[in-house]
């Protein structure tokens, strides 16, 4: 240990590398873990602190199952879900507009916003982020299929694959500076290039610009487009 650290390597307790790796497996399968008993827990524990909130919003605007579903949605991407006061509240203003549990979701990751972004930023309160080229954006959101049964993104294949490669590098070089992964894009195209980058880069974070607090400084470090 002494002839490492006078050569300045940094040294880690076996202890403290093995609670960091469950602790990222727990974050990464977190949705996975959240059942419907446990939702039920949930809803129980947010029972006892706001009666009035849970009476009003389940079951009739937002069935436990549902609330299940849009606390997923967000675990998957790293989203607490603790402030389920905020959560709940945001699926009782926006049901009556729309069953759609992934517009839901979006609804609840802007109300969640400030809780997101605490994740992203340094010291300073600056996101590094990459953004997409405008007509990048432009032609994902021409793939989108919106119907009831929810959207459908009809772009091909090859070209989804070129846009992740293109995400892929920029990412690269941002986190070989030490800084986090994340992808800066409007929202209306936002759920649909984290489905895009989800297989291949699980842990490159995808923010709409509306999800941004204002006291976050955004530092852009790069443009995403078809050719780089």
């Amino acid at each position: 240990r002494q002839q490492a650290e006078m050569l300045n390597y940094t040294v880690v307790e076996a202890t403290a590398v093995l609670a960091t790796h469950l602790t990222e497996l727990i974050k990464s399968h977190a949705y996975e873990l959240l059942t419907r008993q446990e939702t039920k827990h949930l809803i129980d524990n947010l029972k006892t602190r706001v009666p009035a909130l849970v009476e009003e919003v389940i079951p009739t605007q937002i069935k436990p199952g549902e609330l299940q579903r849009v606390c997923q949605n967000l675990l998957r991407e790293r989203v607490p879900v603790r402030d389920l006061e905020t959560i709940l509240e945001t699926l009782g203003d926006y049901a009556a507009r729309t069953k759609d549990l992934d517009v839901l979701t979006e609804y609840v990751r802007n109300a969640l916003a400030r809780t997101i972004c605490k994740q992203y930023i340094d010291e300073r309160d600056r996101m590094w982020c990459l953004t997409l080229d405008p007509s990048l954006e432009d032609m994902i959101n021409g793939h989108l299929d919106r119907s009831e049964r929810g959207v459908t993104n009809t772009m091909a294949p090859a070209t989804a694959q070129q846009i992740v490669q293109q995400i892929s590098t920029k990412t690269a070089e941002l986190t070989q500076t030490g800084r986090s992964a994340v992808i800066l894009c409007s929202p209306q195209v936002r759920a649909a290039v984290r489905k895009m980058v989800e297989p291949s880069l699980p842990h490159v974070a995808v923010l709409s610009y509306n999800e941004v607090v204002p006291d976050v400084t955004v530092e852009a470090v790069g443009l995403i487009g078809l050719n780089g």
